[in-house]
C-alpha cells in the first residue's frame, strides 16, 4: 500500500499482487501434478488470484447455497477471521457474482473423502540439533470422488488429490505461511507452518461411528488449519482460539496436531456430535497422533486396528531412540507406518517434514505406480518462508 498526500487529501494506492508459480513434481502422465505458488499482496488480491486459478485450471464455478447461511458465515468471518473475509471479497470480484445465493468463502476442486494419516511432533529437546520438527504422512485413496462414492467418474475426471498446491502466502493482514492445500484452494490447508513457527496438521477420526456432516458458520475441517495459521502465533494462542470457535464438518470428523517452535504441542479434538472438545497436551515430549481420538482411548491399552497399530509402532520407534532423534530419523521414522508400496487404490500421497525453527518444509510426493504396481515417488523438495 502506497500513500500520497495531494491538496491536503490522503490517497492510497494498492501495489500489484506479487505472484510466482512453478511445477514442483509430476506431469500429465503421473498420478499428481504438484505446483508451488507464491502470493504477496492484499488478502483481496490473493483471493481474486486463487479464484482465477481455480476457474481456469480446475473448472471451478461460483458456489451457491442457502442465502441466510452464507450471509451468517460472511458476518462471522468479517468479525473473527477478517483475513479470509477479505479473500472471499476477491473471489466475488473474480466471479462477478453478487447474488445472495453466491458463496465466495471456498474454492472446492477435486473434492475429498476421509484420509488416513500419521503425525509425530518432536519438541526441540528431543532432536539432536535442538530444532522442533513435525513429521506427517498424508494417506489417501487414489481414486476420484465419483469412484469413491460408487458412481461413474466423468471422462477426464481427476483423482481427488491429483492437484495439491504448495502455497507461500504473504498477505497484508495475517501471518505469512507455507502450507499444502488440496480440495479448497481459497481457505483449505492440510498441513503447514506460519512465520511465527506455529505448525498444524489435520487427521481424520476414522473410529467415529456417528458421522453426520453439518453446515454452519465458523470453521470446517480444512478451514480450521488455515484459520490458525492466519491468526495464531503460538500453541497457547491456538488453545484459546479453539476453546470457543464455531466448528462443523462437511465430510468427516477430524482432529488436529498443533505445535510451535517453543516445544509446546497439543492435539485438539471434537466429538462427531460437536458437543465435547478435548485438548491432549504433549507436555514437552514427542507427541503422536493417528486416526482415533486420543481422548477416547487409553494409550496404554489400545485395541487392534490400523490406526491403533500405527500409533503403537510410532511410539515404539521413538522409545527405541532413548532420548533424542536426529533430524534424519524424524524424517525416516514415519516411513515405518506409510502405506505399503505395493498397495492398490491407496497411498501415502505426501510425507512432509517441518522444521519449526527454520520455518521450512521438506516434502516428497506420490507420483504413481510402475508396471509391477510399485509406487513411484518424487525426491524431497525443500521450501522455506
Amino acid at each position: 500500500m502506497v500513500g500520497l498526500t495531494l491538496f491536503g487529501m490522503s490517497l492510497l494506492f494498492t501495489s500489484p499482487l506479487e505472484f510466482k508459480e512453478r511445477t514442483v513434481a509430476g506431469t500429465a502422465k503421473d498420478f499428481m501434478v504438484v505446483r508451488f505458488i507464491s502470493l504477496a499482496g492484499t488478502n483481496e488480491q490473493i483471493g481474486e488470484k486463487l479464484a482465477q486459478i481455480a476457474s481456469s485450471r480446475h473448472g471451478v464455478k461460483p458456489a451457491t447455497g442457502d442465502p441466510k447461511l452464507i450471509a451468517d458465515r460472511l458476518r462471522w468471518q468479517a468479525e473473527h477471521w477478517p483475513e479470509n473475509y477479505a479473500r472471499a471479497q476477491g473471489v466475488a470480484k473474480a466471479f462477478g457474482n453478487q447474488s445472495p445465493e453466491f458463496d465466495p468463502t471456498s474454492l472446492n476442486y477435486d473434492m475429498d473423502v476421509e484420509p488416513g494419516c500419521s503425525v509425530t511432533y518432536y519438541p526441540g529437546s528431543s532432536v539432536t540439533n535442538g530444532h522442533p520438527m513435525l513429521s506427517r504422512n498424508y494417506d489417501f485413496p487414489t481414486v476420484t470422488l465419483a469412484e469413491m462414492t460408487g458412481r461413474v467418474a466423468p471422462e477426464g475426471a481427476r483423482a481427488m488429490t491429483a492437484d495439491p498446491y504448495v502455497v507461500e502466502m504473504r498477505p497484508d493482514n495475517g501471518f505469512a505461511s507455507l502450507y499444502i492445500a488440496s480440495y479448497d484452494l481459497l481457505s483449505g490447508c492440510i498441513d503447514g507452518i506460519n512465520e511465527k513457527g506455529l505448525a498444524v496438521a489435520l487427521l481424520a477420526d476414522d473410529q467415529a461411528q456417528d458421522k453426520r456432516p453439518s453446515e454452519g458458520i465458523g470453521l470446517s475441517e480444512i478451514r480450521l488449519t488455515r484459520f490458525l495459521l492466519d491468526r495464531c502465533a503460538s500453541a497457547k494462542e491456538a488453545r484459546a482460539a479453539l476453546a470457543t470457535v464455531p466448528f462443523n464438518y462437511q465430510m468427516v470428523p477430524c482432529h488436529y496436531m498443533i505445535c510451535d517452535a517453543s516445544g509446546d504441542s497439543f492435539v485438539w479434538e471434537i466429538t462427531p456430535d460437536l458437543k465435547k472438545r478435548y485438548v491432549t497436551d504433549g507436555k514437552g515430549l514427542p507427541q503422536v497422533v493417528t486416526n482415533h481420538l486420543l481422548a477416547e482411548y487409553n494409550a496404554e491399552n489400545l485395541p487392534e486396528g490400523n490406526s491403533f497399530d500405527r500409533f503403537r509402532r510410532l511410539q515404539s520407534e521413538i522409545a527405541q531412540r532413548k532420548g533424542k532423534v536426529t533430524p534424519a530419523e524424524a524424517t525416516t521414522i514415519n516411513a515405518c507406518v506409510a502405506v505399503p508400496k505395493d498397495t492398490q487404490g491407496h497411498a501415502t500421497l505426501w510425507h512432509s517434514v517441518y522444521d519449526l525453527k527454520e520455518r521450512s518444509m521438506s516434502v516428497s510426493f506420490f507420483l504413481g505406480r510402475d508396471a509391477a504396481g510399485i509406487e513411484r515417488r518424487s525426491p524431497y523438495y525443500a521450501f522455506k518462508l
